[in-house]
């Protein structure tokens, strides 16, 4: 079994977004030290969603309208590049999180979610970094599956690229050159979910962005993309047991 028992508890967590003004680590509170977090990770994303460039779900309340949808169909592709939980070391594990977040994410809900994991992830890792993903993205998902699957995770110089071996999962990214080609396109001040702070939102555009699996399928292309690097960490909430 995928373990979808244990991500579909980990929805209880939280029913939140925030997608608003860039964020920052949590504060004292009454003079008393904030504790010590169980978790904590710096992680870089080769990022792709079906938004009109640059995703209008962090400024308004929709996404962009297909006719007479809303939704979001995203592909977010992680690799955490230094963390830990509690005492298990989470450097290197890649995560592939596809989702469509529908029209009523502003009010905490999205359509659904699957995670694929890399095959050679532990059980500790896969616990720790669900635990993670659900406070990372705190919305009430409708989790599809969790696969496992190997997939490659490459940034270059004008190209990132992140494939399901399976040939499942696409997600090819171009750099946007502005005025000075040498300097890249980034957004600054702006919160990435629930993270306490980021790099930044590199803007590279996407030239290919694609999922099948578990009832869904799209492709998309010219919609929008980014690089980021984000750090985030927090305590622990393991799910509550049946």
């Amino acid at each position: 079994m995928r373990r979808v028992s244990v991500l579909m508890m980990a929805l209880c967590l939280a029913a939140g977004v925030a997608l608003a003004q860039y964020g920052k680590p949590a504060q004292e509170k009454s003079g008393t030290p904030a504790a010590k977090p169980d978790f904590e990770i710096t992680a870089s994303y080769i990022e792709a969603c079906s938004c009109d460039m640059f995703c209008p779900c962090y400024f308004n309340d929709h996404a962009t309208a297909h006719g007479n949808a809303h939704f979001c169909k995203a592909n977010l592709v992680l690799k955490v590049d230094q963390g830990h939980y509690k005492t298990t070391k989470l450097d290197g594990v890649k995560a592939w999180v596809t989702t469509d977040l529908g029209s009523e994410w502003a009010k905490g809900k999205a359509d659904w979610l699957v995670v694929t994991f890399d095959p050679k992830i532990t059980s500790e890792q896969e616990a720790a970094m669900t635990d993670i993903l659900f406070q990372l993205y705190p919305m009430k998902f409708n989790v599809l599956g969790v696969d496992k699957v190997p997939f490659a995770w490459e940034i270059k110089e004008d190209m990132a690229h992140a494939r399901l071996e399976n040939g499942k999962g696409e997600v090819i990214l171009e750099r946007v050159k502005g005025d000075n080609p040498n300097k890249e396109v980034v957004m600054h001040n702006l919160k990435y979910w629930a993270s306490q702070s980021n790099t930044g939102f590199r803007m590279w555009k996407n030239k290919r962005h694609s999922y099948e699996g578990h009832g869904q399928k799209f492709d998309f292309s010219g919609t929008n993309g980014f690089l980021i690097t984000i750090h985030f960490s927090g305590q622990a909430k393991p799910p509550s047991a049946d």
